[in-house]
């Protein structure tokens, strides 16, 4: 199992350094328990051998007394490599089915709400094009404005039907190098469509800033972060929503604050747990597939409350040539 050659001097120390460093800690823990209580101990360790290859290894371990004292141990250690990569690769599957059946929602979504709203929407602007014409003839400076705004939301309507639609396109995208700023700007269209009237959105990007990966599932981790931290701020008396892109050690950095409630104490370690939630309504798969998403982009996703107040998801991913940094914008109820 230790790749070890025959009659090769057994060395506690040199073995337990082979052990993966938070094996090693929960084995010795277990062991130091066992010991002090006279009772048994089971471990699944991840190693890694002599050799350089990776394997996981079941160990018992049963303690004998004598005179009411421990004595010795003993015990027994199992390969359940291919136990453990059957675990793992269930594990992926399940993640990967989870992630495929949003994604069949998103665009079940996307093409009713295309199908239906185009067609007014289209409308919308012709009546617009139309009242313009005939308002330009008499001059009426106010009635154009009017018509202006009533055009821009149905174009707004439009592109974000669009967003939703592209975000749902089915086959699987090679990783590429992307605007990180357009793509986040898209995804909040989506998340805070029909969800922004008295909420302040502060964007804090850097300009240029590019990221390498599929930037439809970028938008989909940004998506549900930002429903999140709009859910936290349901019933607050200020909400407000600020987005940073950074770069820091040569990859891009995320980050989504709000003003909300916080994150409870009791949730903290289960947060990014699947089909575990805080929400009454909430099915526990978003913050457990970010989290995936993150993984494979080669980045993390982690959690903190604000010293002021609210939340703070942030994650980072690789990332391409940056130029500049651009000035902070801040929205108000129009988002």
């Amino acid at each position: 199992m230790f790749d070890l050659p025959h009659d090769y001097p057994v060395n506690r120390v040199e073995t337990l350094a082979w052990y993966e460093s938070n094996s090693r800690r929960e084995l010795e823990a277990l062991r130091f328990n066992a010991i002090a209580t006279c009772s048994s101990f089971t471990i699944d360790a991840a190693i890694r051998t002599k050799a350089n290859n990776s394997r996981w290894i079941r160990i018992t371990g049963d303690v004998e007394q004598q005179d009411g004292k421990a004595a010795r141990i003993f015990g027994t250690k199992q390969d359940i490599t291919l136990e453990k990569e059957a675990q793992l690769q269930l594990q992926a599957l399940q993640t990967e089915q989870i992630h495929f059946s949003r994604l069949s929602a998103i665009n079940t979504m996307g093409s009713t709400l295309a199908h239906e709203l185009n067609q007014p929407l289209a409308a919308i602007a012709m009546y617009v094009t139309a009242l313009r014409n005939k308002e330009r003839e008499q001059s009426d400076v106010e009635m154009l404005d009017i018509l202006d705004g009533i055009e821009r939301c149905a174009l707004k309507s439009g592109e974000i039907l669009k967003a939703v639609r592209r975000m749902s396109a089915r086959g699987k995208r090679s990783p590429t190098l992307f605007h990180l700023s357009k793509e986040i700007v898209e995804a909040c269209s989506v998340a805070l469509a029909g969800i922004s009237e008295g909420l302040t959105v502060r964007y804090e990007m850097l300009d240029g800033l590019k990221a390498l990966g599929d930037p439809v599932q970028i938008q989909q981790v940004v998506i549900n972060l930002i429903r999140n931290a709009c859910d936290a701020m349901a019933n607050s008396a200020v909400r407000e929503l600020t987005i940073r892109t950074a770069e820091r050690d040569g990859q891009a950095e995320v980050s989504i604050c709000d003003t909300g409630t916080g994150i409870l104490a009791e949730v903290t370690h289960t947060l990014f747990d699947p089909f575990i939630s805080s929400k009454p309504d909430g099915t526990g798969v978003g913050l457990a597939i970010s989290r995936t998403i993150v993984e494979a982009h080669s980045g993390t996703l982690i959690a903190e409350n604000n010293v002021g107040g609210g939340a703070t998801f942030r994650f980072n991913i690789s990332s391409g040539p940056c130029q500049s940094i651009c000035t902070a914008g801040v929205l108000g109820s129009e988002t």
